[in-house]
């Protein structure tokens, strides 16, 4: 069994690399998932601490190499990247010592540091409202930015780039203090953020679709709930009640987006493989609907279709963040039906997915006798001890 922990720079920032590397090689981990470009958050972290440590959003945690970007590309600006590439030197120089994987982790599409300088690169939606932490991917600019990112981040000395949030998102979850006084249906909270900028439109028109009529009809059909109640309330969000609602335009909308999406993905794999650079998907489908173990079903709600962009990947990182071993396990054999590829089950030995070494021991079990030979595990900074002992303890027993 192969297994990375997810983990921030802080680890590297107030303890030295060969310290926290070789307690996790120790634990029975084959390496580590860096964040090196990551959203804003409030964390409460304890191997730092205990601290509250507030993190940037868009921020690379080393010094960007500009000239990694194509022409007409977002670039990092001087405030949101680290002044020099110690901290990632060492951990890449230590880790190789220790025979140890070092893989980034980068956020891409959630990115308010970006989306607050241009705006014009972020979601605009039917209401011509702007989703300022998120970035289109429809956007020229923002694509360059992500084949910048890709090419700076292979060049690095890394594995694999395990990338997040390389979709587009729901209404909510964008920021750190939000407020919707009203019922969201799933229905409703799709199409408030559904992006029509002028790149989703150009595709779409592209495509033989009217992106301006079909923009109309979302946001009449946002009307009844502006003004008195959501209509979709207790009805659940398929392909079909979209065209019900809106006709057979939305599914092809929704097409010329996934394709559009697959084409960035093949960019991506094909600048990572030139630098004999794994890439994998942090897949967030599994959090849409928690109650789901079908999370494949719902990729469609965030412009993935798995089926387009597999043979982009090395992997897919299903964040299979449940209760008990049968729904990690129904999600697992969901993915492994769905996807003849390799598989990176992600788990959280914390709270609120775990409470007991039992419990995560029957977890990772599971995913074994399932055939997983991957499972990383988040977030190293935030667990306490017994977390990491509870990971090493299942580690190994898988090993013995």
């Amino acid at each position: 069994m192969r297994a990375n922990a997810f983990c921030f720079p802080y680890s590297f920032f107030r303890q030295d690399a060969l310290t926290v590397l070789q307690e996790l090689k120790s634990s029975g981990f084959s390496g580590i998932n860096l964040a090196l470009n990551y959203h804003g958050s409030r964390d409460f972290l304890l191997r730092q601490g205990p601290q509250l440590e507030y993190l940037a959003d868009g921020f690379h945690y080393y010094l960007p190499n500009e000239a990694k970007y194509p022409t007409n590309s977002i670039r990092p600006t001087t405030s949101d990247h680290l002044l020099d590439n110690k901290m990632l030197e060492n951990v890449t120089s230590t880790a190789a010592k220790l025979d140890m994987e070092v893989n980034a982790w980068a956020v891409f599409m959630h990115n308010s540091g970006i989306g607050k300088v241009e705006p014009e690169a972020t979601v605009l939606n039917a209401l011509d409202n702007r989703f300022l932490s998120e970035l289109c991917p429809a956007n020229i600019r923002v694509q360059n930015y992500v084949y910048g990112l890709v090419s700076d981040l292979s060049s690095r000395g890394i594995k694999s780039i395990a990338m997040e949030s390389m979709h587009w998102h729901g209404a909510r979850h964008g920021e750190h203090h939000e407020r919707f006084f009203m019922e969201l249906s799933p229905t409703t909270e799709f199409l408030f953020s559904l992006c029509f900028c002028a790149a989703c439109a150009s595709n779409f028109d592209r495509a033989g679709g009217n992106a301006a009529g079909l923009k109309l009809k979302v946001a009449s059909a946002l009307a009844p709930f502006l003004t008195d109640s959501d209509p979709w309330l207790g009805k659940e969000l398929t392909k079909e009640l979209l065209a019900e609602i809106l006709g057979a335009e939305i599914l092809h909308y929704l097409k010329v987006r996934e394709g559009e999406l697959a084409r960035i993905y093949k960019k991506i794999f094909e600048i990572a493989s030139a630098n004999q650079v794994e890439v994998s998907y942090v897949d967030q489908s599994t959090l849409l609907d928690m109650q789901s173990t079908s999370p494949l079903d719902l990729s469609w709600l965030v412009g993935i279709d798995p089926d387009l962009i597999k043979d982009s990947l090395t992997a897919f990182e299903p964040l299979i963040y449940r209760k008990s071993a049968s729904e990690v396990g129904a999600i697992y054999s969901h993915y492994k039906e769905r996807l003849s590829m390799r598989l990176k089950p992600i788990l959280r030995p914390t709270f609120p997915d775990n409470l007991d070494a039992a419990t995560l021991d029957a977890k990772v079990r599971t995913l074994s006798d399932l055939g997983a030979s991957d499972i990383d595990f988040y977030l190293l900074d935030t667990w306490r001890p017994r977390d990491l002992k509870w990971v090493a303890q299942v580690l190994t027993k898988l090993a013995n």
